[in-house]
């Protein structure tokens, strides 16, 4: 007992490792198990937002890195985090998937690793769904159980039949025990992982399906008496085909499984040659009538015709065989024998391109199994082709439209053989990633109709080639002759490359270590496929549209924009005096001019024009209502400020007067400030202020433009002149008087932010919109082309090919101009689903009306028409 607080003083002295925080790839069946560790990780810790959001922020790799927020805050990111991934839907449909494509792999119920893999697979959805409050009931159960039994061998679907009475209905939880109990059993065995072997030399009438252990099997080779099965001897396989045949035949042996005392129709083995005939493939004859072998299975119940020859071609579907000499009409044929292209790009790059011809050795091409996200995140198994000599990666069409990516539209000219060009109109961008998840990539995919012909052209036998134990094929079905849905270019190939390479069959085929596996490459006089596949690169091919353009090109006058010096001079100015407040409001100096031109006494002319107003207001009271409103809201709005009667030494007096526009539906009346109104002297503000210029596009480009995009919008700038700020020191010159009745008291006023009427005021506001999509030009990607090159003034008016761009660009626009203090309202579009996020006050379009206009740059636009007109 004495010893007991030196050891609990150790104990608190130890230091144990730094718990590293979880990392997040964007896998939206990760986010919860992240979201758990991260919050219970750092929101214990007493770190004030800063710390969180910097800890947030490195813990975020891949696409979840780029999920951008408004707010640069803690708690924005993660919610913009819970909004991007956390979709519950998504993310059962993933398990649920999971769970289905089960019935795609291969199970061998008799190897506890692989068992072991598919019960551990089964419980982590189910637990995944169960987390999600997503619970099972008894049909779920039974149709849960049907679909693991479909994976599952013969013999474990009888043992767990034994478990069952005739009339039970197994349930989930009795059958998890069952192949849980089965992993145990399989694990203790000897030799664990192998078949158990029926004995039916000792026991010949007893049908037992009790496994055996190998101990108990005489495993010595028929041949070589080592210890190993027939099929694993090297002398054995080292043979001819005539001579394995053979002594199979004088052996008595199985021709299925190469196992004695019993016939191929009594054979329990699963396993049959590539060609799919009922013998292994060591037995495999090329192309000759195997007569011999036909009789010898003549015991058997068999539907071949006598006359058929046991070719080395496996084909996808019977259509393929009866039309491997047909020319298909989706393929890119050119003048040459048999020729297929397989990609090229226009403009002086290189062309890569495939084309067969007769002969007599294999080429074997490297091709892989990998994997690539569709259009709802689910990852979908492809054989690829990975040339070192390609450009541009490809995608066949139906493949494409298998996946329902977006297409993009592109414009790209393919030439072959013989000079012959074919046009690639679409591409699209996919996710490509091996089965573990640890590499990920985004590749721009060229869609064309076909790619290339089957590869391998034939099928053939790698029985004699004796791989690595460590090794994993990239392609496991390398061998068998299939079509390829995607061809992955130079650059991804050498990207993949890793460590590792083996040398077989002598030096002639060579393994490569990729991100997916070991790909197979070389030459193989052992196999005749009938067919050679080539590579051709061509630099600096140029077409004749290329030629065209580039005499245009080089013949073109381009037109310059002629910049004033004005311009110059007020840039310069904007960018030395700009500032913005903490807010992300902008602060501007109105640009005035070199030569000291003075200001008159101007407060006398701004008492008779208010005068003037009043009397006008005395004959149509319902504009005083309205003008009287629109000034309170000024003020309270702090767009205004009352100045006491003191004047600077510097000041001018704004007359101001009413504008009615009784077509606006936001703004009927609007206050317009006269800063051209002359002093005493005859010099007015506008006299000594530069105007600047335009600096937007021109409003027919921007109508031009508009007319083209799928999903088009159009929004305004709320209040966009008033949301800037002119510098205190120069407010003075914003000097108005005003009073909402005549009993009361003149009082003087000055404006602070940007006045409509003074001359620089559009350059100013304008100028502002360029420096708020250039500072956010990389955290709003697209919106800062919307404001730079569709923007006119305070109107916006742009669009995109889809939806789904469309509403992306929505986002960014509003967060790009709520942290310059701008507010979009009026939104009108011709797609109802980009508006019904949108508020209704700030919506201008309610596809709610048979004939609704919208005015928008002196035109009218009827959304649902998709067309304008000018009234």
């Amino acid at each position: 007992m004495e010893k007991l607080p030196l050891a609990m003083n150790t104990l608190r002295n130890s230091r144990l490792p730094e718990l590293s925080l979880p990392q997040f790839n964007g896998d939206i069946e990760t986010w919860f198990i992240f979201k758990e560790q991260f919050k219970e990780i750092i929101e214990n810790c007493g770190l004030n937002d800063k710390q969180k959001l910097q800890y947030l922020q490195s813990c975020l790799i891949g696409i979840a890195k780029h999920v951008q927020t408004v707010d640069d805050t803690y708690d924005s990111l993660f919610l913009a985090l819970e909004q991007r991934f956390e979709n519950k839907r998504l993310i059962i449909n993933k398990h649920i998937n999971a769970l289905l494509m089960l019935k795609y792999e291969k199970f061998r119920g008799d190897s506890n690793v692989e068992l072991r893999n598919l019960v551990d697979t089964c419980t982590k959805h189910l637990r995944a769904l169960k987390l999600l409050n997503i619970e099972h009931n008894t049909f779920s159960e039974l149709l849960l159980i049907q679909l693991v039994m479909q994976v599952l061998d013969t013999e474990t679907k009888r043992l767990f039949e034994m478990t069952l009475e005739s009339t039970d209905i197994p349930k989930w939880d009795d059958f998890l025990a069952f192949l849980n109990k089965r992993c145990l059993f399989l694990e203790n065995l000897p030799s664990a992982g192998t078949k158990g072997k029926q004995n039916f030399k000792d026991s010949p009438r007893h049908k037992s399906f009790i496994l055996h252990t190998d101990a108990n099997v005489d495993k010595k080779c028929k041949l070589c008496s080592l210890n190993h099965d027939l099929y694993n001897c090297d002398k054995f396989k080292n043979m001819p085909v005539r001579e394995r045949y053979n002594i199979v035949k004088s052996l008595n042996l199985c021709l299925k499984c190469l196992k004695p005392n019993h016939k191929v129709s009594q054979c329990r083995s699963k396993h049959i040659c590539f060609c799919k005939k009922n013998h292994n493939q060591l037995l495999h004859f090329v192309n000759v009538k195997n007569q011999e072998m036909q009789n010898f299975e003549s015991s058997q119940p068999d539907t071949r015709r006598q006359d058929d020859v046991i070719e080395p071609i496996c084909f996808q579907n019977s259509s393929i065989k009866n039309n491997q000499n047909k020319t298909d009409r989706n393929s890119f044929d050119f003048p040459s024998a048999q020729s297929n292209i397989v990609q090229g790009q226009v403009s002086g790059v290189n062309m890569s391109i495939s084309a067969s011809q007769k002969h007599k050795n294999d080429i074997i091409l490297s091709t892989c199994i990998i994997y690539v996200e569709n259009s709802v995140g689910e990852k979908v198994p492809l054989r690829v082709l990975a040339d070192s000599g390609s450009q541009v990666s490809l995608l066949r069409s139906s493949t494409a439209d298998f996946l329902n990516l977006r297409k993009l539209k592109t414009d790209m000219s393919v030439s072959g053989l013989g000079g012959s060009n074919v046009n690639i109109k679409s591409k699209i961008k996919g996710v490509i990633s091996n089965g573990s998840g640890s590499y990920k990539r985004v590749v721009d995919f060229h869609v064309v109709p076909k790619i290339t012909n089957m590869i391998p052209v034939n099928s053939f036998d790698i029985s004699h080639i004796v791989f690595p134990s460590n090794v994993h094929l990239a392609d496991p079905t390398f061998n068998t002759s299939n079509s390829i849905d995607a061809l992955l270019s130079a650059d991804i190939f050498f990207d993949i490359l890793k460590d590792g390479k083996y040398k077989l069959d002598n030096g002639n085929l060579i393994l490569q270590n990729t991100e997916f596996g070991y790909i197979i490459s070389g030459n193989t006089s052992r196999f005749s496929s009938g067919s050679l596949h080539c590579g051709l690169i061509t630099k600096d091919f140029e077409t004749l549209n290329d030629t065209l353009k580039s005499f245009w090109e080089i013949e073109e006058i381009v037109p310059t924009k002629f910049v004033s010096d004005e311009l110059k001079k007020c840039d310069e100015h904007f960018l030395k005096t700009m500032a913005r407040d903490t807010n992300g409001r902008f602060c501007v100096e109105m640009p005035m001019k070199d030569n000291d031109i003075e200001l008159g006494q101007s407060k006398s002319t701004a008492i008779r024009r208010l005068k003037l107003l009043e009397r006008r207001f005395v004959r149509e009271p319902h504009i005083k209502d309205k003008y009287v409103e629109f000034l309170q809201e000024y003020e309270d709005l702090d767009h205004m400020q009352r100045v006491k009667e003191e004047e600077p030494g510097l000041h001018y007096y704004i007359p101001h007067h009413a504008v009615i526009r009784p077509e606006s539906k936001s703004t009927k009346l609007r206050v317009v400030f006269d800063a051209s109104c002359k002093s005493s002297n005859g010099n007015s503000l506008n006299d000594i202020l530069l105007k600047g210029g335009t600096i937007q596009p021109d409003l027919f480009d921007i109508l031009l433009r508009f007319r083209k995009y799928v999903v088009a919008f159009s929004s305004d700038i709320k209040k966009m002149f008033r949301q800037i700020k002119v510098q205190e020191h120069q407010q003075d010159f914003l000097r108005i008087l005003w009073r909402p009745s005549p009993e009361e008291d003149i009082v003087s006023y000055r404006l602070k932010t940007v006045t409509y009427g003074t001359k620089p005021a559009p350059y100013l506001a304008t100028r502002c919109l360029l420096q708020l999509a250039h500072e956010g030009k990389n955290k709003y990607p697209l919106a800062t082309p919307v404001i730079e090159n569709s923007t006119y003034m305070d109107d916006i008016l742009s669009g995109a090919d889809d939806i789904t761009t469309a509403k992306e660009m929505q986002r960014q626009l509003i967060g790009l101009m709520k942290e310059g203090c701008f507010h979009l309202y009026k939104w009108s579009a011709n797609s109802e689903e980009l508006l019904k996020d949108v508020p209704t006050e700030n919506k201008e379009f309610l596809f709610n009306e048979n004939d609704e206009l919208v005015k928008t740059l002196g035109l009218s636009w009827r959304p649902r028409g998709t067309h304008s007109c000018i009234r």
